[in-house]
Formats: C-alpha cells, sequence, structure tokens
C-alpha cells in the first residue's frame, strides 16, 4: 500500500471514528451490533458424592456490517461466596453477521441448600470497529439468568439399640430408632422393614405397622420412633434372625436408601422341651456338680437302710424283774435275801455293724 492510500484510509478511518462517535443516529444507520443468547439457565447439584459443575453454551452474534470487536462479562445481581462463574472466552472478533460460541461454567460447594437462587447478567459489548476504539458506541447486549440449585435427598438411620433381642415365643418388643435429614432441602422421611415377607413367612409380625414417615428439617433429626415386633406364637427350634430397617428420601428417588439391622433371637416353647433336652447346653462343670449331688444322696439313703436293718435285727437288752422297794416289812418276817448282783449286760451293739463288712461300697 502506498503512502498515499495509507493516509486516505487513516482519513477515512478518522472520519468515521468522528461520525460514530458524534452522531449516534449514525450507527444504526451504518448497521453496528451485537447480540447475546444462552441456551439455558443453570442448575447446580451439590450432592457431595457428585457436585459437577454445570456449563452453559452461549451465542454471540455482530448484527451490524461492519467488521467488530465484542467482548462479554459477567455480573451477579447478588453474591454468594459458596457459589462462582467462569468464562470459556472473554472477546471475539467477529466480521458482519458473523457469531462465535462460549461456555459459561458454574460450580458451587456441596451441600448448597435447595432454596438458594442467584439472578446473574452475561453481557456482551462492542468495543471496536473496522480497528477503531470506539468505548462510546455504547453497544451491547445482556443475557439475564437465574441458577439454582437442584434438590437431593440424603438420609441417616439410627438405631437406638442394636444389641441382641433375646425373646420368648407370642412375646412383643419395641426397636427404637432416629431419622436424619443430611440432604439440602426438607425432606418426609420414610421407614420400613426391608425384609417383611421373610419376617412375616416365619410368624413374626407387627402389630401397629410396619412403617413410619416424618418431616425432618435440613440437618436435622427426627424424635425417637419405634416399631413393635411380635414373635412367633408355635417354635419347636430356637429361631434367629434379622430385622432390616430401611429408611428412604422422598424429595429424592434416586437418593441411596439407608440400611440398619438388629439381631432378634427366639426360643423354643418350654413345653416342647423334653428331659433332658438341655442337657447340651450345660457346661463340663455343671455336669459333675449335679452328678456329685445325686451320688451323695443316694449313698445317704443307703446308710439309712443299712442302719435301720441292722437295730431291727440285733434287738434291745430285756428288762430285769426288779424287787419294790415302797412294799413295807411285816414284822417278825424274815428278812428278805438280798437281791442276787446283776451281771452286768453284755454290749448290744457289739457286732452290730459286722454285717457293713458283707456291702461293697465300690458298687455304690
Amino acid at each position: 500500500m502506498t503512502r498515499s492510500s495509507r493516509a486516505v484510509l487513516a482519513v477515512g478511518l478518522l472520519l468515521l471514528s468522528l461520525l460514530l462517535a458524534a452522531a449516534p443516529g449514525a450507527q444504526a444507520q451504518l448497521g453496528i451490533g451485537v447480540q447475546i443468547d444462552c441456551d439455558e439457565d443453570p442448575e447446580l447439584n451439590v450432592r457431595p458424592s457428585e457436585n459437577d459443575d454445570v456449563k452453559i453454551t452461549c451465542t454471540v452474534k455482530n448484527t451490524g456490517q461492519l467488521e467488530s470487536t465484542v467482548s462479554v462479562d459477567y455480573e451477579w445481581q447478588e453474591e454468594d461466596p459458596r457459589v462462582d462463574m467462569s468464562l470459556s472466552e472473554d472477546e471475539f472478533t467477529l466480521a458482519a453477521g458473523a457469531e462465535e460460541d462460549f461456555e459459561a461454567t458454574f460450580s458451587g460447594s456441596p451441600r448448597i441448600e435447595a432454596d438458594l437462587s442467584l439472578d446473574f447478567d452475561i453481557t456482551a459489548s462492542i468495543t471496536s470497529v473496522m480497528v477503531l476504539p470506539v468505548d462510546q458506541l455504547n453497544q451491547s447486549a445482556v443475557y439475564s439468568g437465574e441458577l439454582t440449585v437442584a434438590t437431593f435427598g440424603m438420609v441417616d438411620l439410627t438405631l437406638t439399640d442394636r444389641s441382641t433381642r433375646n425373646l420368648e415365643v407370642s412375646e412383643e418388643v419395641s426397636i427404637g430408632f432416629t431419622m436424619g435429614n443430611d440432604g439440602n432441602a426438607e425432606d418426609k422421611i420414610e421407614v420400613n422393614i426391608a425384609n417383611l415377607a421373610e419376617l412375616e413367612s416365619a410368624g413374626f409380625s407387627f402389630p401397629e405397622g410396619s412403617f413410619v414417615a416424618e418431616t425432618v428439617m435440613v440437618e436435622g433429626t427426627s424424635a425417637e420412633r419405634t416399631l413393635v415386633l411380635r414373635t412367633p406364637s408355635d417354635v419347636t427350634d430356637e429361631v434367629r434372625v434379622q430385622v432390616v430397617f430401611e429408611a428412604t428420601s422422598t424429595n429424592d428417588a434416586t437418593a441411596e436408601p439407608m440400611q440398619s439391622s438388629v439381631t432378634v433371637v427366639v426360643k423354643a416353647a418350654a413345653s416342647n422341651a423334653a428331659l433332658g433336652g438341655g442337657l447340651e447346653e450345660l457346661s463340663q462343670d455343671q455336669i459333675q456338680l449335679y452328678a456329685a449331688i445325686g451320688g451323695g444322696v443316694v449313698v445317704f439313703f443307703l446308710m439309712i437302710l443299712v442302719i435301720g436293718r441292722l437295730v431291727r435285727r440285733s434287738g434291745g437288752p430285756e428288762l430285769e424283774d426288779v424287787t419294790d422297794i415302797d412294799e413295807p416289812t411285816m414284822p417278825g418276817a424274815m428278812p428278805a435275801a438280798a437281791p442276787v448282783a446283776m451281771a452286768a449286760p453284755a454290749d448290744e451293739f457289739d457286732g452290730m455293724f459286722d454285717e457293713l463288712d458283707e456291702f461293697d461300697f465300690d458298687d455304690l
């Protein structure tokens, strides 16, 4: 390009710049303009296990008849430190009628409440026309959108006492639990028995129902609730089952249910236990103790029997006749002869226990 051509071009651009700056109506005559649009408003997924960024596609277009440079920027109507936005590009050089796409990316902290919504603007502004800076053109377009937060459900289930329940037949027990809401919106949490069909087929029942529901606020916990379990009325052998409690969210059908279980053992009815049927449950020390007591009782009664037989065989000593000393002596009567001294009786118990030698106590 010759020096004269460059001079003509410079003068033309200068005149154009002055025309655009001094006469706003000339902008419309020259067809200077810009347009911006986005495909959808963003919705954040703030579930802790996912928490993905959300991207939307926006299109900026030069609606004028001259090549223009367009810059884009964003602004929150109300800022929240838990939410952020970024743009994939912030400046475009567009020929007349040309357009280009860019992405707006939104991110948020986990567990943001579902009731949060934020308004935002994405603005496209013409900053120059045919390389001439024309900031005072004030040619811009705005896309106004709204950021929302998706609702997610996350429940917690805590059994008050998870220890094993040892019950009898036809016995009722109340099992307590609490429900927690770890989601991002008020939720009606439902608790039921996950293995209800299995328990009912085994003879168990829930007299007051097998289902409980309660609305729980965000990050809240319900009052203690209970379900009453009744054991079978006829059990011939010990029964051991797991009662599985399951909590679900009504806010979010895709939420993972929470389960917790307790072991229930039902003993057989006492009438069904035959004599000695429970011996296998006794310890070795208990068996030895009961055997020693029983053996001692048998030996005691045998000794009583043997002594009784010996006493009956030996008999007691016979009574001797004695003179009645209270009878008065007649006058002139001869004095009575002195009584003969009584011989010492033989020991009646000599040999009483001789027969004991004939018993073999080893047989006892």
